[in-house]
């Protein structure tokens, strides 16, 4: 039994699924049965049953992956700590953030770590919330801004700061007292929404359906400047923090008018893989982002 057999394992167990488990680790599906022929075999026990929909953990599999998520996450934590011992942080980082976030944290964040950690080099990839989990999972991003919802638990998690969500409008469209607006009446007006893989139309699905009405947007789009770009043109409204709009709301561009019965709000939250340690340029950019988070504009704090 090794340490890649476990990681294997523990991504299996997650997702039920050979195929997709050797899609998220970028093996083959032979090599990774390989991986856990050979587990079992160390173990001389049976980790998994087939079904018609995936794989089933048996109580030993199940046992196994409850030990080994706090094994690799032991392991993660003392090669972090010896990572640490290095008193000049260089190497390279690679980060992730949904479009909304970025807007109101990239810039910070770069000018930042260029003036404490002139040796370290960043990349930054901006997408949606669900690519940038599985840039994570898969190893290709080291560090993620994430909304909370459904986190991976092979992810370690914690929240940044909360932000509440506004209906965004073309002036045009908001009476000068209008501050407020009943999530029902949202439902009722021509809607510029994200697709069904962003994190955003899900929360606004769940509360549509409690709601027992209909979510039908007019338009789908993935891309924040879109979506801005559309309400500014005022072909409808759309749903976002205040924070990624400052520059928009503060011009007059756009009115802002806060949702309620019910509120909406989501946390964003920092995340990285718990079964990889984080290089001392990692801790460098998780510090870094810790410190800006209470900077956000028209954010809550925790």
């Amino acid at each position: 039994m090794d340490i890649k057999q476990l990681r294997s394992f523990v991504h299996i167990a997650e997702l039920g699924s050979l195929s997709r488990a050797a899609e998220r680790l970028n093996l083959s599906q032979p090599a990774l049965s390989r991986q856990l022929n050979l587990l079992e075999e160390a173990l001389d026990t049976k980790l998994l049953e087939r079904t018609g929909r995936g794989v089933k953990l048996t109580e030993a599999g199940q046992m196994l992956a409850e030990r080994a998520r706090v094994i690799l996450t032991d392991l993660a934590r003392l090669e972090a700590d010896l990572s640490a011992r290095s008193s000049q942080v260089t190497g390279h980082v690679h980060v992730g953030v949904p479009p909304s976030a970025g807007i109101v944290i990239t810039g910070a964040l770069i000018e930042t770590l260029r003036d404490r950690y002139p040796d370290l080099n960043i990349t930054v990839a901006e997408d949606l919330t669900g690519d940038v989990q599985e840039g994570l999972l898969s190893g290709r991003l080291d560090i993620g801004i994430l909304h909370d919802g459904m986190i991976s638990r092979s992810l370690h998690a914690e929240q940044l700061w909360r932000e509440d969500l506004f209906l965004i409008s073309h002036p045009s469209q908001v009476g000068e007292q209008e501050t407020e607006i009943a999530y029902e009446d949202v439902l009722s007006l021509p809607l510029i929404m994200p697709t069904n893989k962003h994190g955003l139309r899900a929360m606004m699905q769940e509360a549509a359906f409690r709601a027992g009405r209909p979510l039908t947007p007019v338009v789908e789009a993935d891309a924040l400047r879109v979506l801005v770009d559309l309400v500014t043109r005022n072909v409808g409204h759309t749903v976002l923090p205040r924070s990624s709009l400052v520059q928009e709301l503060s011009t007059g561009r756009l009115k802002a008018r806060r949702i309620t019965n019910p509120e909406l709000s989501r946390k964003v939250m920092l995340s990285w893989l718990q079964d990889r340690p984080l290089s001392a340029g990692g801790k460098a950019v998780v510090d870094t982002l810790r410190d800006l988070a209470g900077t956000v504009p028209m954010a809550n704090q925790k």
